[in-house]
């Protein structure tokens, strides 16, 4: 599925659309440059599964747990992180295999550690306004 949106409004429909179909144990990783709308987009995705907070990105420290509706959201940010060494104590093999959606900014930075089975969203910012998001299931 590809779309374009046009402001940070149509970027969270998008991702409340995709929300629908995630399921504990999904893994969503999201490809982009800075400012290309990764961060508007979890906060969409949170907030229709149910977490209530506020959701801002975990550059220092890596990993975010929310409260869902029905399950934990785990978002992390890997924007800070240079290599995958800088990653291991995140514990990627565990959260892998929990049965929370994980949620995934900066995912080029660990792509071959990454889950076969997963959902990539790629950003493309095509100017101030207009991103192209191209969502891919695996």
């Amino acid at each position: 599925m590809e779309a374009k949106t046009t402001s940070p409004q149509q970027t969270i429909k998008l991702a409340q659309q995709l929300a629908k179909s995630l399921k504990a144990g999904d893994v969503v990783a999201l490809f982009g440059d800075l400012g290309a709308g990764k961060t508007v987009f979890v906060s969409g995705l949170a907030k229709s599964l149910g977490v209530k907070n506020r959701v801002t990105s975990p550059t220092f420290v890596f990993l975010k747990i929310y409260k869902g509706r029905d399950f934990s959201i785990n978002h992390i940010d890997l924007y800070r992180g240079e290599k995958i060494t800088d990653f291991k104590d995140l514990g990627l093999d565990e959260i892998f295999t929990k049965n929370d959606i994980t949620i995934i900014e900066w995912a080029q930075r660990l792509e071959d550690k990454l889950p076969k089975k997963r959902i990539d969203v790629v950003f493309k910012k095509i100017d101030e306004k207009t991103r192209r998001i191209k969502i891919i299931s695996y």
